[in-house]
């Protein structure tokens, strides 16, 4: 049921409101009447309602006023002002706010009805849109942390260079771009580290909760990193420092560095990791020991090598499943699983980066160790059999490619939109890896796939409408637009294109 306010300086204006309506029969409850702004901007401080119905003008604090310091905060409320004929330039001040609706005093039923169900799909669909991106963020968050726990443990057995690491790995997070703080806490044993995470994901989930946070335990130290949380980073200090209490002479000490990029970052971690024989790579509530497995891991890559020709594919696939059959421990599966997979996903680009994400929190959640290792064999087979696919260009290149080709009637089609919803990846990071792979911005490549895809469609229907071709690449509905692009392309208008066909 969605919550209702309605502030009003008149007592009969709000009542009647509050009564002329069959509010319950609407699903909505009226949590409060409130006579002017600044009662009702302390009621709805506490009652979070879903609408506010407000008039402009009032004494105290006026709507205005009322709309903008609630546009300030982090409630999600949807505003319908109530206006006199004279008020209309509040109302289109307060759509700057984001105010979409307003009604025009008197008015009726009916009119209040319009605009309160407006509100309501309005509300579910930003209902919608959080739990989309909250879900988008539990991907990505799943992603960073299967490619630093991959990338580390390649760096730790030396068998890449970090040239060859950051090209395999690059399509999934940001490497160069985004600045990290490394923190260290020192002197904490192992048997207090579960109580110390738990306190951990506390403060990160009330003071950092859009933050993805990486953490590893060697002997006696926690080393965590987090891009860089800004002001924010004092905040995480102090509650270390307090989580640790050390105020006392043997507590665990707390030591902080920047870094401009992952990369550097990482150069350093595996530097000091590799002095240790056992690391604990944590997520969530897992806390997993990893020794050297190189053994295995090697052998199992050295399988990958034979999937591309055909005569030993098959064979290779049996070595595969005789390596996972001699695993008997999950923990150890899904982190050696993780890592090979992403290690193949960056060679072929027919497998897409949100597919792979959403695989391995399947995963993650699967506890059944006989069935995780057919899970696992069914993904080596799937690679397997696409194995022998090549490109000059990243798999990332040829996601947004896909993507372009898929979304082409789209009129707002951005790479901001690709990098955002497709590939979950800083819009910069995409537009500079783009540029450098294929040689031109991303603006001049959606240009040329839509003027070929137009000579394609008039060649295939000369009698086609130009309106009609120009909706079909994304020029929405304007021709002239599309004429103008179509000659600046190919030197010729669309019409002059079409005679040059039949000549």
């Amino acid at each position: 049921m969605l919550k209702l306010l309605i502030a009003d300086d008149e007592r009969i204006i709000r009542e009647t409101i509050s009564r002329i309506i069959d509010w319950k029969s609407e699903d909505i409850e009226v949590t409060g009447l409130c006579k002017n702004g600044i009662e009702a901007y302390d009621m709805i401080l506490d009652e979070s309602p879903d609408i506010v119905l407000t008039d402009i003008r009032m004494p105290g604090m006026d709507g205005l006023e009322l709309i903008r310091r609630i546009s300030e905060t982090d409630l999600n409320i949807q505003f319908i002002i109530l206006s006199g004929f004279g008020e209309f330039s509040y109302a289109k001040e307060a759509m700057r706010f984001g105010v979409r609706h307003y009604l025009l005093k008197p008015c009726n039923e009916s009119q209040i009805l319009e605009s309160v169900r407006a509100c309501r799909k309005e509300h579910e669909q930003a209902v919608r849109v959080r739990s989309m991106r909250s879900q988008q963020f539990c991907m990505y968050r799943e992603m960073f942390h299967s490619v630093i726990s991959s990338m580390m443990s390649d760096s730790l057995n030396g068998n890449e260079s970090p040239e060859e690491l950051i090209r395999h790995y690059g399509q999934y997070i940001d490497f160069s771009f985004t600045a990290y703080r490394l923190y260290y806490v020192y002197y904490l044993p192992f048997e207090e580290l579960s109580s110390f995470l738990a306190a951990l994901r506390g403060f990160l989930s009330r003071e950092l909760p859009n933050s993805v946070v990486y953490e590893t335990y060697v002997t006696n130290t926690l080393v965590l990193f987090l891009p860089n949380p800004g002001n924010d980073s004092e905040k995480l200090v102090q509650f270390l420092k307090k989580a640790c209490g050390q105020e006392s002479a043997d507590s665990p000490e707390i030591e902080e560095a920047f870094f401009s990029s992952l990369q550097e970052l990482l150069s350093v971690i595996v530097q000091k990791l590799q002095r240790f024989s056992t690391i604990y790579f944590i997520h969530e509530d897992q806390i997993v020991p990893t020794s050297n497995y190189s053994g295995v891991y090697s052998q199992m890559k050295g399988c990958f090598v034979h999937f591309q020709d055909t005569h030993t594919r098959d064979s290779a696939l049996g070595r595969a499943g005789e390596l996972l059959d001699s695993i008997d421990n999950a923990d150890f599966l899904k982190q050696l699983a993780s890592n090979l997979f992403l290690n193949m996903a960056a060679d072929s680009p027919s497998h897409s980066t949100i597919e792979l994400a959403g695989w391995l929190i399947q995963m993650e959640q699967e506890q059944d160790l006989p069935a995780l290792r057919a899970m696992v064999m069914q993904r080596i087979a799937e690679y397997a059999s696409a194995s022998g696919l090549s490109s000059q260009y990243s798999p990332m290149v040829h996601q947004i490619y896909h993507y372009v080709t898929t979304h082409l009637q789209d009129s707002n089609l951005t790479l901001k939109q690709i990098a955002e919803t497709d590939l979950f990846m800083n819009v910069d990071y995409v537009s500079k890896k783009f540029y450098k792979e294929t040689g031109q911005k991303f603006s001049q490549y959606l240009t040329g796939v839509r003027i070929l895809k137009a000579k394609e469609l008039i060649a295939q229907n000369p009698d086609e409408s130009i309106k009609n071709i120009a909706e079909q690449v994304g020029c929405g509905n304007n021709p002239q637009y599309f004429s103008q692009l179509f000659k600046k392309q190919t030197g010729m208008t669309p019409t002059d294109y079409i005679s040059s066909l039949s000549a």
